[in-house]
């Protein structure tokens, strides 16, 4: 079950945006539950009694803002979802102290529900890098890793090497690279060589130069080719 809050002191937005993301949500699936709330306070409340994956916070409102939840949020470890909604675009900057994973401009020219549909596809492919799995090889023995911590997979003939983060040497299984890009598509892999198969949240850039892709994790840099 994925658990998502909408916050906005302005009922008409509020009702429009847990509408939208109802929808877009029920495209991927139908374990949701959406709360709305017209107060930062009833969502902390709440929230501490049952913490949301997702929050939808507008920052402008009164007593307690949306950069108020944020705040106690972080100062807990939350590793909930953050996205602000507000009409006020020079608050984006200083909304980047709270790690939010989106941002919506009530204002902007792209619709708010072309902004919804985008976050949400986003969204979804964030959260099942959430998911664990069992890598097995002969050396390390069972291991069960977060998908969100394998960084590439290397093709080595009838092998593939999992390049895990913190894991000094790869994990080596018995299973083809093509294997691989089909039970990986959906979880934001791509294929970028015959021998490689990337995960998308360490890409870092394209060096056309010399035909090769970065990687970056907090403490390694990988280059391989494309």
């Amino acid at each position: 079950m994925i658990h998502i809050a909408v916050c906005d002191d302005n009922e008409v937005i509020l009702k429009k945006l847990a509408c939208l993301i109802e929808k877009e949500f029920n495209k991927y699936t139908s374990d949701i539950n959406i709360k709305r709330f017209h107060s930062g306070l009833l969502l902390l409340t709440e929230h501490n009694v049952r913490p949301f994956d997702i929050l939808f916070l507008d920052i402008d409102m009164p007593k307690v803002s949306g950069f108020d939840i944020a705040k106690i949020l972080r100062s807990s470890f939350s590793n909930s979802f953050i996205i602000f909604v507000t009409s006020h675009s020079e608050l984006v900057y200083e909304s980047m102290d709270f790690q939010p994973f989106h941002f919506i401009r009530k204002n902007c020219e792209i619709s708010l529900e072309n902004s919804i549909i985008e976050i949400t596809s986003k969204l979804i492919r964030h959260m099942k890098q959430n998911e664990k799995i069992i890598l097995e090889d002969d050396i390390s023995g069972r291991k069960t890793v977060f998908i969100r911590d394998i960084i590439y997979i290397e093709s080595d003939r009838h092998y593939v090497r999992f390049y895990v983060i913190k894991n000094i040497e790869p994990i080596k299984m018995r299973i083809n690279i093509s294997e691989c890009e089909r039970n990986f598509k959906d979880y934001d892999f791509i294929k970028i060589h015959r021998k490689y198969c990337i995960n998308m949240r360490f890409l870092s850039f394209f060096d056309s130069k010399n035909d090769e892709i970065i990687l970056k994790t907090d403490e390694h840099k990988y280059r391989l080719p494309m």
